[in-house]
């Protein structure tokens, strides 16, 4: 009994693995992978308010120590030789009496920067024990540089005792600043101020009870203990 041979190179009854065609398609899923760790942290978050709160103290007491050694600092410093001496380049100059309320002679001064920078008016005051200065507006007052400065002083006669009866050579202390130095300068104002000072003077204090009593050196020494 003879048998027929297949012929070599057909496989019969053998299926094998599919391969995808061309216009076939596989879908692509994606699924998240793990978490990453987080980066492991230096400090806690207590330690780091603790950071914090070190580092606002020192600069805070650094800018105490500033502030404090800042004086010193200034005076040690030299003064800029470009800019003169306050008294050097500022002049007054009487301009009148003007107007005010009873029993205050005011006048009006006028006071001239000729200096490169701002000079600051800061204080006005006179050397009589029964006057008392009145500065119109306020002070500091700043006069420019190459500027001029109008300033309303007015006297009032608290003790005429204390007050002259004839102002022959008054002046006016006069506190000055600039960017050098800090002076007070007595300030003559001429021969009118003094007579329109004297005039006021009289009219406040002639024919008044507006003296203080004086003091009676009749009597005797007391022995020293």
């Amino acid at each position: 009994m003879s048998a027929e041979r297949e012929p070599p190179g057909e496989a019969r009854g053998c299926i094998g693995p599919v391969e995808p065609g061309e216009g076939s398609w596989t879908q692509l899923v994606l699924r998240p992978g793990p978490r990453p760790e987080p980066p492991p942290r230096l400090l806690s978050r207590r330690q780091q308010r603790l950071v914090a709160s070190f580092l606002l103290l020192c600069a805070l007491a650094l800018t105490a120590l500033r502030v404090a050694n800042y004086p010193e600092q200034a005076a040690n410093s030299p003064p800029p030789q470009n800019v003169p001496f306050p008294s050097q380049s500022t002049r007054f100059s009487y301009a009148g009496p003007v107007p005010d309320q009873p029993g205050v002679f005011s006048l009006e001064l006028a006071v001239h920067n000729s200096g490169p920078g701002p000079v600051d008016v800061l204080g006005v005051r006179q050397g009589y024990r029964g006057l008392t200065v009145l500065v119109s507006g306020w002070l500091p007052r700043t006069v420019p540089p190459g500027g001029t400065l109008s300033l309303r002083v007015g006297l009032r006669v608290t003790d005429c005792s204390g007050a002259p009866a004839d102002a022959t050579l008054p002046f006016l202390d006069v506190t000055l600043r600039n960017t050098r130095a800090m002076e007070t300068v007595s300030q003559i104002l001429g021969a009118d101020y003094a007579r329109d000072l004297s005039a006021a003077l009289h009219s406040a204090c002639d024919d008044t009870d507006k003296r203080t009593p004086t003091t009676s050196t009749d009597a005797p020494d007391k022995p020293v203990r």
